[in-house]
């Protein structure tokens, strides 16, 4: 089958040629008429029943969603969420995620960020998406996220997982903190918040992991949000991309490095030399990120530390908030 997609100024003739061109004609054609796409919506809901089926474009009003079912979100800022009912069943849960991976890997940039939120749980970003006047949702867990200093306050960091064979593999509590772009990790923490015990899960995907190991990572994270009964607020984390929050709860100590790979029993390459960025002005926002270990990696305005197998330099750039960070 040969899909044809019609520019919206294309002409009458244009049209019927290409189907005349394709395979002489002979092949089944679907005939797809394009639009202005400064007429197409912002915003598109998602109602999903098992069945995907569109539900409606901005504006929005909170009376479209109902406790039984999951709905998805996707905008034209590369970003999709999940909104999952407190009354829709497991497999309706559990499918809204799997829908939002498979839209991802088809449709959007690798890039693009995924929200999952249960209803009583829903983000700042949810609620502007209807329209004001409407009645106000409990934003307690994302008015906690978006102030990195309270994160760093509390113990946060309770479980970190490591997708292994597709499975979750736990990774040890001496090493929190130390990602490979190889792998994939769910990160859980915990707080307090008015007496009651809140979770956000975090989904990291290194850029080099593939594409069983990103939708094996997804699909845990369903796992252990349905062992904590729909609770946690998920947050997919893609790396280089890290949110201050997901920095705060490291407290300064977040490493990444650019490829191999931290599953126990593994050979990785040991160069005689490895670079790392170093940005951030305080624990609250400090990562570390290994970078090629060559001159033009160096920029005036972060610290850079190279460890060679015998020492370690510490390079400053001139620019005055990089010497803050010493």
């Amino acid at each position: 089958a040969i899909v044809q997609w019609n520019g919206p100024q294309s002409n009458r003739r244009e049209k019927l040629k290409v189907t005349d061109w394709e395979r002489g004609g002979r092949a089944q054609i679907g005939v797809v008429e394009g639009g202005d796409e400064r007429d197409s919506p912002d915003v598109r809901l998602y109602h999903g029943n098992l069945v995907v089926q569109e539900v409606a474009t901005q504006p929005l009003t909170q009376d479209l969603l109902r406790s039984g079912d999951c709905y998805i979100w996707t905008r034209k800022v590369p970003s999709v969420m999940v909104w999952k009912g407190k009354h829709a069943s497991q497999e309706e849960r559990r499918e809204a995620l799997n829908r939002a991976v498979v839209s991802l890997h088809q449709k959007l940039p690798t890039s693009t960020s995924v929200e999952v939120m249960s209803e009583g749980g829903e983000s700042a970003m949810f609620k502007h998406l209807f329209n004001p006047g409407e009645k106000k949702d409990k934003l307690r867990v994302w008015a906690f996220i978006a102030r990195p200093d309270l994160a760093a306050q509390q113990r946060m960091v309770d479980d970190v997982w490591r997708i292994e064979n597709l499975e979750l593999a736990e990774v040890d509590p001496s090493t929190y903190g130390q990602f490979y772009g190889g792998d994939c990790y769910l990160v859980l923490y915990s707080y307090q918040r008015s007496h009651q015990l809140q979770h956000i899960l975090y989904m990291w995907q290194g850029r080099h992991a593939t594409t069983d190991e990103i939708t094996a990572c997804a699909y845990q994270a369903v796992n252990i949000d349905n062992k904590y009964n729909g609770a946690p607020v998920q947050v997919r984390v893609v790396m280089g991309k890290e949110p201050r929050h997901f920095l705060a709860i490291f407290k300064g100590k977040l490493l990444i490095f650019e490829v191999r790979t931290g599953r126990p029993g593994v050979v990785n390459p040991n160069p005689a030399a490895r670079l790392f960025q170093v940005r951030g002005t305080s624990e609250m926002n400090t990562k570390a990120t290994e970078v090629p270990s060559r001159a033009s990696s160096l920029n005036t305005n972060d610290v850079f530390l190279l460890k060679t197998d015998h020492k370690c330099y510490l390079w400053y750039g001139k620019a005055p908030y990089a010497s803050d960070k010493r």
